[in-house]
């Protein structure tokens, strides 16, 4: 995945943070930016009204303080007035910022014409003079003052973090007999491997030293390796250390205990006759207890000293950032004796900078899941004692691995939980399987496990811990894409910069931040390790379910849990009962806190959307026409994506109110999976959408003027998707209508225009097949990056065009018929001085014929290629399999697919063998498709069959 910088330096929260605390900080930060713009001209506030925002919000900023304060505190040694006079902060929180919302959209709706149906306004709460926000704020005020003066009878701000006592489960992992542990031999061998312990010699005295890195997710089984890997090693070396780091590392206490630990392996009865190292011993066996008064300096020169002339081996458990390892840096001493260093983290990045030092020689080692054998056998060792398991057992244990996926502490977990139940029956074990990731029970296990993931939780920033909160909102295993989620966290204000910033930018930020903790697995990753989505482990999206229900972040309605006593706690709901019960009751009249709501099954009871005033982000999977009704008077709404099922989307054609155009405030209007009738005319009106994807059912001459009325509109249109199969949009390529924002263009529709222009500013097309190359598919595209496009027939010249684009990065080109008899060449300049595909990285190539030739100095950054052709019909028209590949000299991996209709044993595996051995790579893979049509070598020649094209995967 995209490697980021560490954006977050400087921005952590530190300590053990009670849930509850964390929550009410997040809200306000959030809300304080809000009360600072009230303040600005552009809502032309009373004196007394601007007066009273000022009050709120310098006492919000001071509660902001005293919360940070707090959250240093272990949640068990809080008292129960201080965690609730927390939650009455997060509670006025909402309410004050849900207010200054339905102001600010009252304030830009007062003069929109479109923000009234049947003469009624849309708005939750109107303001008809600016005078009304005045007993507003005058009721915020008041209600702040009272939080403000409990604040001071619980004496908060005179609470201090003690130091912590509790002790770390992943200390058992330490003391663990060696012969218990399971699949950790093949991994021990592997990590000595890499530290190039196997058959080192002489050669031993003139090594660098060495660093790996191991890293992981919490629970996945790193210290236990670690310390497998140090009890197998340490007798081979002079002087050995193992240090924790921890989330809050005391550096001094660290030191001097990597001081005391390298001095005791010095004998005392060594015989050495040698005066100076005799001396030089002495020194070193001097008694290094009592080193508090010592400065840090001290210490580090004195381990240094004792390194000086040993071989050593030194183990860094668990480093969250760069800071612990840059001052343990210094105390290794560069003696070339093949020193040893052995790191845990969770953290891509940490880890990747450690081993980037100049002073080692650093490999990075991401550990992987257990197998499903040795899973098999860690799961029944923890609840039998021995490696079986009962045969009316058999099979649901197999679904509770499944959803453990590999993961130690997730497997030990829900083992000690079956463990305990007094009698094992396959009724009990469905009923744990089915718990997981919605509601695991409080047994010890389940508790060390929470424990763990909570150190990586403690150590985010509040906002990225806010955005891993909302993935609870999802369902378990749901491929979750990237563009789509960020876009949710900017609609719902969990994304927040400086006036400058680029929130989708920030976005992406926090989506790479998350991977690198290793909290989200990165899914669909393209050729330039960039995840396109993402999915969450069913026991961390456990781990975050049970933190959201805690802080009422997220709400879950699926039929199990009852709904809310306090309605008015609820501020993102999940409804996802397969019944279609949607669980709320029909006497609730309103939700007037909810911003999200995501409905992921059928509702056949849809509620109506009247009662969510303050909605920001709506999803609806399985949409019908009924439950999108009221859809227009949800004015806060940023973010709208509605999906049908699969077997409705031909059937059941989905109709927008016409008043769509009063949500001024829409960024993402997502209909791609939801085949709308037409355009309203009033979508012109939503001047703030960002992204816009449709899939239309019918195409006219009407729809086609509203449409390029619609595009000429939106200003702020960032990323465009159309979906119309059966029509031509040739209209969309004549027309300047592209905005200057526009990065993203994808069409898949009948396409024949050849002389059209396009905004030199988009990065990202897509279209469905030209009969060949368009003309303005040329160098005047100068910022296009990405393209995606399927052409009848491949010339020459197109090859040209295409080496001309100044930044393109990937291709995709499908040529439906073979090219011409002689093969295109791909060279290394373009018709004139200028270096052909100068930034291509990414080059897929489908076609019934491999109608390419690589020639030297082609595509010299290409650096993964995939080919998909037809083996008989390439050898009937080429005759041969000469495609140059070695002249490609930074491929890193190539991928090919070959259709093997029709054509001999000997012409797959020429085509096979042609692209191997001719290719410089470090990965190759080849696929056979259809080998059940392929013909012996000895069997007559069968008449030329029609072959079928090879479809786009």
């Amino acid at each position: 995945h995209k490697q980021c910088t560490s954006y977050w330096r400087g921005k952590k929260v530190g300590g053990k943070m009670e849930v509850v605390v964390s929550a009410s900080a997040g809200v306000l930060e959030a809300l304080l930016p809000k009360l600072a713009k009230m303040l600005t001209d552009e809502y032309k506030l009373h004196k007394g009204a601007k007066e009273g925002v000022q009050y709120i919000r310098d006492e919000l900023e001071s509660m902001e303080a005293a919360l940070a304060k707090v959250s240093e505190v272990p949640p068990d040694l809080l008292d129960k007035q201080v965690k609730l006079w927390a939650t009455k902060v997060r509670k006025m929180s909402y309410n004050i910022e849900d207010t200054i919302d339905s102001f600010m959209v009252s304030s830009s709706g007062s003069s929109t014409a479109c923000c009234c149906v049947g003469g009624k306004s849309l708005l939750p709460r109107t303001y008809k003079a600016r005078g009304d926000i005045a007993a507003e704020i005058e009721r915020i005020k008041k209600e702040v003052e009272e939080v403000s003066k409990r604040r001071e009878r619980y004496k908060v701000d005179s609470i201090v973090a003690p130091a912590p006592s509790a002790s770390d489960p992943r200390l058992l992992a330490l003391y663990e007999d060696e012969a218990k542990l399971v699949g950790i031999d093949q991994s021990r061998e592997e990590i000595i491997k890499l530290l190039s312990m196997e058959g080192e010699g002489e050669g031993a005295s003139e090594q660098k030293l060495k660093l790996i890195s191991i890293v992981g997710p919490g629970g996945m089984g790193k210290t236990t390796l670690a310390n497998a890997v140090y009890q197998k090693l340490e007798g081979k070396f002079e002087c050995t250390a193992f240090v924790s780091v921890s989330l809050q590392p005391n550096m001094k206490n660290i030191l001097s205990s990597i001081l005391r630990q390298v001095t005791s392996k010095i004998k005392d009865d060594e015989v050495d006759n040698d005066k100076n190292k005799r001396v030089r011993r002495q020194e070193s066996q001097k008694h290094y207890g009592n080193t508090e008064t010592w400065s840090e300096k001290e210490i580090i020169d004195k381990i240094r000293h004792a390194l000086e002339k040993r071989r050593y081996l030194i183990l860094i458990d668990d480093i969250w950032d760069e800071k612990p390892w840059k001052l343990i840096k210094c105390v290794l001493a560069e003696n070339k004796l093949g020193n040893k260093v052995i790191m845990t983290t969770r953290n891509v990045d940490v880890a990747r900078s450690c081993c980037s030092s100049d002073k080692v020689d650093g490999i990075v080692h991401e550990l992987q899941p257990l197998s499903d054998c040795d899973s098999e056998q860690l799961f029944y060792y923890k609840i039998f004692g021995n490696y079986g398991c009962p045969a009316e057992l058999k099979v649901v244990s197999q679904k509770i691995l499944e959803k453990c996926e590999g993961w130690p502490l997730g497997i030990i977990a829900i083992a000690s939980l079956l463990a305990n139940k007094p009698t094992q029956t396959k009724d009990q074990w469905c009923s744990v399987y089915n718990s997981i990731s919605t509601g695991l029970e409080n047994n010890h296990g389940v508790k060390d496990m929470r424990l763990i993931l909570s150190l990586s939780y403690r150590d985010m920033p509040l906002q990225l811990r806010a955005c891993l909160l909302y993935l609870s909102i999802f369902p378990e295993d749901q491929i979750i894409g990237r563009d789509d989620l960020i876009r949710r966290w900017i609609a719902e204000d969990l994304v927040r910069g400086r006036q400058d910033d680029n929130l989708y930018e920030l976005g992406d930020k926090y989506f790479n931040e998350l991977i690198n903790r290793s909290m989200i697995q990165p899914t669909d990753v393209d050729a330039f390790g960039r995840a396109q989505a993402c999915k969450v482990h069913d026991l961390v999206l456990e781990f975050i379910t049970f933190l959201s229900a805690e802080e009422d972040f997220v709400t879950i309605l699926n039929g199990q849990q009852p709904f809310p006593p306090q309605p008015d706690s609820i501020h993102r709901l999940s409804l996802r009962n397969s019944k279609g019960e949607h669980g709320i009751p029909q006497a609730t009249k309103r939700l007037p806190h909810v911003r999200t709501l995501f409905v992921s099954s059928r509702a056949n009871s849809m509620p109506p959307l009247s009662i969510f005033p303050v909605l920001r982000v709506l999803e609806l999977e399985q949409c019908t026409r009924r439950n999108i009704r009221g859809v227009e008077i949800l004015v806060h709404l940023r973010y709208l994506r509605l999906s049908q099922a699969y077997h409705y989307y031909y059937d059941v054609c989905i109709k927008l109110p016409e008043e769509i155009g009063n949500l001024q405030f829409l960024q993402t209007l997502d209909l791609k999976e939801a085949r709308i009738k037409e355009l309203p005319s009033t979508v012109v009106h939503l001047r703030q959408v960002r992204v816009l994807e449709i899939s239309l059912r019918k195409w006219d001459k009407r729809c086609e003027e509203r449409l390029l009325q619609c595009l000429c509109n939106l200003k702020q249109l960032e990323a465009l998707y159309i979906f119309a199969p059966d029509y031509s949009l040739d209209f969309m390529l004549r027309v300047d209508w592209a905005p200057s924002h526009l990065r993203r263009f994808t069409v898949c529709a009948r396409q024949n225009e050849e002389n059209a222009s396009l905004t030199a500013f988009v990065h990202w097309l897509a279209f469905s097949p030209f009969s060949t190359l368009p003309k303005w598919i040329n160098s005047s595209l100068s910022h296009l990056s990405n393209l995606s496009i399927v052409v009848k027939i491949l010339l020459q010249e197109d090859i040209l065009s295409l080496g001309c684009l100044p930044a393109l990065c990937s291709l995709y080109l499908q040529v439906i018929e073979a090219p011409t008899k002689e093969r295109l060449e791909i060279t290394e300049r373009t018709g004139g001085h200028a270096i052909a595909f100068c930034c291509l990285v990414n080059f897929r190539f489908m076609s019934r014929a491999m109608g390419l030739v690589f020639r030297p100095g082609a595509m010299k950054g290409l650096q993964r290629l995939s080919l998909t052709f037809d083996v008989a019909e390439t050898k009937d028209v080429y005759v041969d399999f000469n495609l140059g590949l070695e002249n490609l000299t930074s491929l890193q991996a190539l991928d090919v697919e070959l259709d093997c209709r029709c054509a001999t044993t000997s012409e797959v595996q020429a085509a096979e063998d042609a692209t191997y051995l001719n290719a410089r790579h470090p990965t190759f893979h080849v696929s056979r498709h259809f080998t059940e049509d392929m013909r012996c070598d000895q069997e007559e020649e069968i008449p030329e069959l029609e072959t079928m094209r090879v479809e786009d995967v």
